[in-house]
């Protein structure tokens, strides 16, 4: 069909036109002759069965009297039927009684039928029919008549005849009448189609076409001349774009000419052959060349020598590779002077080909200069910088070291028997050397964090033993203004942490420490609950609650600037220097945390803090303790008029599976106890609080003790403030234990399987279980002190040999190796400055000959350098852990108590 498809449309409508009625008058032809010989045949069948009939009523008496001839007669007279060429008639037993025959040749006639139904058929090309001859109802015979159907044939040959000359005649009649009607649709597209062509040749917007009519072909021109119009506007707005872009691209081209002409640096364009093609003004005063001088020539050999022409060269290759080169280098002039520039290149691509590069030189003599004497004057600085550094740290470390005898001589002699005078007199003491040396901690770790150097340090830690420890550090102020200070870590809460404990203690003891020092009664309150927590780490959130006397909101904000104080005016009440809240601020941002404090004037204050920590790989987030099987389903009285208190030792009991039940005074726990003596589930163990309102501690346990019924149960009691004649009291009173607020978990656990052990076993101590008790029975070291001054040494070994330690001495790093080649030591307290060979130097002695040994004995190092760098200098070293003079006794009893061999109460899990 692509011929087809390729013809003109004049063609194509009257070929459509032709097969259509051609189509059309041949189907109708068919049709009609079809239906006339249809009839013919309907009209010869009927002539025929006449006949039949009018033979058979002729013949009934020939049959009947048996009388051939008379039937022969009969059939005779189908002469006059021509269309008739045989016929005979049948007997009743079905042979041929008289037959009649057109022809003259013998004429065979079929037998008759003895199922064959009356009526005709056409067989062979003849039209046959039988029908019975009935007479009253019983057939005497059949007439058997056979037709031919040429007269058919020859009337459908007419019909055939007459179709074709009336179907040529009326495809005659279509052509002409198409050729000339289809002219109407035919010639609007050819003018159509020559105005596109005429269009196409010479692009003419002024050409249209010319509307004939409203019908399709109509809408057809109109839109062809709509789309002229729309062209022509096009080509119209594309001339005025044209036009406005060169304007354009010449203003650009101006524009950039401009920028290159004026620009401050030097700029150099080279063709591919590295022949230069541009160079802007700055350039031409940089080198001191001419564009004349310049352009169409080498560059390698104007601007450098042959010093720097390898250079040069180098610069050129790696560029024409592609890299774009940004380099200080030094450059010739004319005058053969050395001047300082910036380079930079870049290779000039144009339709992904090399057309050259680009070069731009930038003066740098002056800032160079500039730079050398910024260099000579950070060297200075740097200078400057680390004689200040050496001698905070020598500060530090002589202010430290006679402190260190201070506090530490104060405090064993506070423990021995004084007068009220002395031990007043004495306590001053202490309290000034401790309001000194946290001043001095504050300034130092403010400097340092003014000048970036606070460094912080990723470890395994313990999140509740930490806690624990810090707020015992602060349990003794707390006594002394009798508040109530407890520390609450919800049981979600995970404990294997990855962070830096250290600054977490330091964060806790200064937001507690400012709580205590405000609340003049009451309680003080640290609560620790998850803030968000992820598969891999979790950010708590801290809350330090007091009920103190208050923070304005105006003030709420200054707080954490430095040097910044609630009340700053001669006659305040509180002192302090107000470094305490801005390092705790700064510390928690380089923590990833924030900090913010909710308070109302003379109702107490909460400050918050969150940071953010890695968790243990090997934690799922829980403690548990060790050996605390046999505590479990234990029942346990909790007598407590702190609620805090109350939750706080719920949660631990829990978490050791005992059933705990609280009460809040002694009346009650008295009703208590009586109540489950007499349901016979008597409690096994109470934990008692010392100071309640109304009846005290020791005013309970003395009920206790007057009913034998109850006697029996295990007393532990608690106490916020020890005083002097408690444990003659305890022991007078039968009580087992007597700890002292705030409680770690591991002492209170400790102290429970303690108490109640010593109810079973046969000969048990009747003495109190207590801290120090605990801390005796985990073991005796054998320490060695290598430290050269006397005054540390002696307050070291009265520490020590308190605890029930075993400590020899030694003068320097020499005489402490030669200690432990004499004999064993469970661990070394290792002082950094020493004269001779100091704590590093004998530290990696030790580890030196450890490689040998394949042994490892703990060194803690205990020094007055509180620098930023002195801790890592001294665990680079091979130090286990590091302490700062003054020796705390309870940082010093945390250390032993870590390194202790004895097995801890608790576990990660």
């Amino acid at each position: 069909m692509r011929w087809y498809q390729d013809l003109s449309i004049r063609f194509k409508l009257q070929a459509i036109v032709m097969v259509t009625c051609g189509t059309a008058l041949v189907v109708a032809a068919v049709m009609l002759t079809l239906y006339d010989r249809a009839n013919f045949l309907r009209e010869k069948t009927q002539d025929l069965s006449a006949s039949a009939k009018m033979i058979g009523s002729n013949c009934t008496t020939a049959l009947s009297s048996h009388d051939a001839r008379l039937a022969r007669e009969v059939l005779n007279a189908l002469q006059a039927k021509q269309h008739v060429v045989k016929a005979c008639i049948y007997d009743s037993d079905g042979t041929v009684y008289a037959k009649y025959s057109r022809s003259t040749n013998h004429v065979d006639f079929p037998p008759a039928p003895t199922t064959r139904k009356d009526g005709t058929t056409i067989v062979a090309g003849h039209m046959v029919l039988f029908q019975d001859i009935v007479v009253y109802g019983d057939s005497i015979g059949t007439i058997y008549l056979e037709a031919d159907l040429g007269d058919v044939n020859d009337r459908l040959l007419r019909f055939v005849m007459i179709d074709f000359i009336v179907l040529v005649g009326s495809l005659a009649v279509v052509f002409v009448l198409s050729y000339r009607l289809q002219r109407v649709i035919s010639e609007p597209i050819r003018e159509l189609a020559e105005m596109a062509a005429t269009f196409s040749a010479h692009e003419s917007h002024s050409l249209r076409a010319t509307k004939s009519s409203n019908d399709e072909t109509g809408f057809l021109v109109d839109q062809f001349n709509g789309m002229l119009d729309r062209l022509q506007q096009r080509d119209v707005s594309l001339q005025q774009a044209r036009d406005g872009l060169e304007k354009s691209v010449a203003e650009r081209t101006s524009y950039l000419n401009a920028l290159i002409e004026n620009s401050p640096v030097g700029i150099l364009v080279l063709d591919s052959e590295r022949l230069v093609k541009l160079c802007n003004p700055a350039f031409e005063t940089l080198f001191q060349y001419t564009r004349l001088e310049v352009i169409g020539k080498t560059i390698d050999k104007l601007i450098a020598d042959k010093d720097l022409l390898s250079e040069i060269r180098e610069i050129s290759r790696r560029t024409l590779d592609g890299e774009v080169i940004n380099m200080m280098t030094r450059c010739q002039r004319k005058d053969r002077s050395i001047v300082d520039v910036e380079l930079h290149t870049v290779r000039l691509m144009v339709n992904r080909k090399v057309e050259g590069t680009l070069y731009i030189y930038q003066d740098i003599s002056v800032r160079k200069r500039a730079e050398e004497a910024m260099q000579r004057a950070k060297e200075a600085a740097e200078t400057s910088n680390r004689a200040k550094s050496e001698f905070l740290a020598n500060m530090s470390h002589e202010i430290r070291t006679p402190m260190n005898g201070i506090i530490g001589m104060t405090d064993l002699a506070l423990e021995t028997q004084l007068s009220q005078e002395q031990r007043e007199f004495l306590g001053m003491v202490k309290s000034s050397a401790d309001s000194l040396l946290s001043l001095l901690n504050d300034i130092l770790d403010f400097s340092k964090i003014e000048a970036g150097k606070l460094d912080f340090e990723t470890i395994d830690f313990r999140l509740r033993e930490t806690l624990d420890n810090t707020i015992r550090a602060l349990g003794v102020q707390a006594q002394q203004k009798g508040l109530e200070l407890a520390c609450h870590v919800l049981p979600d809460v995970p404990d294997g942490l990855q962070g830096d404990p250290t600054r977490i203690r330091q964060i806790v003891v200064n937001l507690l420490g400012n709580a205590i020092k405000f609340t003049p009664e009451g309680e003080v309150v640290i609560q620790v609950e998850i803030q968000d927590e992820s598969e891999d780490e979790a950010v708590l959130h801290f809350a330090v609650r007091d009920t103190g006397v208050g923070i304005p909101l105006e003030k709420q904000q200054l707080i954490f600037e430095a040097f910044t104080q609630t009340d700053s005016s001669t006659t305040r009440k509180y002192g302090g220097t107000g470094l305490g809240l801005a390092i705790s601020s700064r510390l928690v941002n380089r923590m990833g945390g924030k900090i913010w404090v909710e308070s109302e004037p003379d109702r107490g204050s909460t400050f918050h803090f969150t940071t953010r920590f890695q968790l243990q790989k090997l934690s799922c987030r829980k403690y548990a303790p060790l050996g605390a099987e046999a505590l479990r389903g234990l029942p346990v009285l909790v007598v407590d008029d702190n609620a805090a208190n109350r939750r706080i030792l719920q949660e631990m009991l829990l978490a050791w599976q005992m059933n705990p039940e609280l009460t809040e005074s002694g009346p009650e726990a008295l009703t208590i106890l009586e109540r489950a003596t007499t349901e016979g589930t008597p409690f096994s163990l109470i934990l008692l609080d010392a100071q309640m309102p109304g009846m005290d501690g020791f005013s309970v346990v003395e009920r206790i003790k007057q009913d034998a019924r109850l006697a029996k149960s295990v007393v532990i009691m608690l106490t916020s403030g020890g005083f002097r004649g408690d444990a003659a009291r305890c022991r007078e009173l039968g009580i087992k234990g007597y700890l002292t607020k705030p409680i770690k978990r591991s002492d209170l656990l400790e102290a429970i399987k303690a108490v109640l052990g010593s109810q079973t076993a046969a000969g048990a101590s009747p003495s109190v279980v207590t801290v120090h008790s605990l801390r005796e029975s985990r073991g005796r070291l054998r320490i060695l002190l290598a430290e050269d001054n006397r005054v540390n040494q002696a307050l070291a070994v009265r520490l020590l040999e308190k605890r029930g330690h075993e400590v020899a001495v030694a003068g320097n790093g020499e005489e402490a190796l030669e200690a432990l080649d004499r004999q064993e030591f469970d661990l070394v307290l290792m002082d950094v400055q020493m004269p001779g060979m100091d704590g590093l130097q004998a530290t990696a002695a030790i580890r030196k000959g450890e490689m040998k040994s394949r042994k490892h004995i703990p060194i803690i190092a205990m020094t007055a350098h509180a620098m930023a760098g002195d801790k890592e200098r001294c665990l680079e070293a091979g130090m286990d852990d590091y302490l700062t003079k003054p020796i705390r006794p309870e940082q010093l009893s945390d250390v032993l108590e870590r390194y202790s061999p004895t097995t801890a109460t608790e576990k990660v899990l």
